[in-house]
């Protein structure tokens, strides 16, 4: 099989639309959050650890288990449909949670050495306004989630290169879905397609899948948290993350009253 790629990015960002854009490529088998890969990181770097689950032999079976998952994931794949022209991975936001997997990237990346990842960011204060509105974590925590897992997904991209991380926008996506999956195509390496085209111009047309409207200079994304979070809440969300808001391309906003 060819080598894999995996798609990550922090919670509500974008990584279901862009998975679902790229598993539209007849030479992409992409799954949705299989997690398989968080099950064999937890195994390998804190199961066997535990003389209840692993007693005699530890180095010997451990290191047997390293030179032998890559060739049982493989398996897995093609039992799920994964054909053997077929660039394949997982799309999961938790393989860059650094905080609760921070080992996760490194295993998947010893595992499958020639991995490799596309990382997509969003607007925090979107991210930030999302994450409430499923009410998964509490204000602060979803500000906190946004900053360790894309901080934690491009410290590992700059370890690997950006021959085999590629970081993007999903504000880009939805404004200029072509031009932005050409050069995710290009980065691994396959042609583009008639089915990706044809997708992407279905949900442009219905916006099916994308929660704001776009086109107006200035306005990408804002329809995703104004109006969600007050002015308290935006003024926070850039004070403790407009560093990295600066180096992404996110322009503060002045909240008005």
């Amino acid at each position: 099989m060819l080598p894999p790629f995996w798609v990550i990015g922090a919670p509500r960002s974008g990584t279901t639309f862009l998975a679902k854009v790229l598993d539209h490529h007849p030479e992409v088998f992409l799954t949705n959050e299989t997690r398989v890969m968080l099950l064999f990181s937890r195994m390998l770097n804190r199961w066997v650890d535990s003389r209840r689950l692993l007693a005699t032999s530890r180095d010997e079976i451990v290191d047997s288990l390293w030179n032998r998952i890559p060739g049982l994931i493989e398996e897995v794949y093609q039992d799920l449909g994964a054909k053997p022209r077929q660039r394949w991975g997982d799309k999961n936001p938790q393989y860059s949670d650094g905080d609760q997997d921070p080992e996760a990237l490194a295993t998947i990346d010893r595992l499958f050495p020639e991995s490799q990842y596309v990382h997509i960011v969003r607007d925090p204060r979107a991210v930030v306004a999302s994450i409430l509105a499923k009410g998964w974590l509490g204000f602060d925590e979803a500000i906190k989630a946004w900053r360790v897992f894309v901080s934690h997904a491009r410290a590992f991209g700059a370890e690997v290169g950006e021959e085999r991380y590629h970081e993007m926008r999903f504000e880009d996506l939805v404004v200029e879905g072509p031009k932005t999956v050409g050069s995710i195509l290009r980065f691994l390496g396959l042609p583009e397609d008639g089915a990706v085209d044809d997708f992407l111009l279905g949900q442009e047309r219905t916006r099916d899948r994308i929660s704001y409207p776009t086109g107006k200079p200035g306005s990408i994304g804002a329809a995703a948290w104004e109006g969600r979070l007050d002015d308290d809440q935006v003024h926070t969300v850039e004070a403790e993350l407009g560093d990295m808001m600066g180096e992404l391309g996110y322009e503060p906003t002045v909240a008005t009253s």
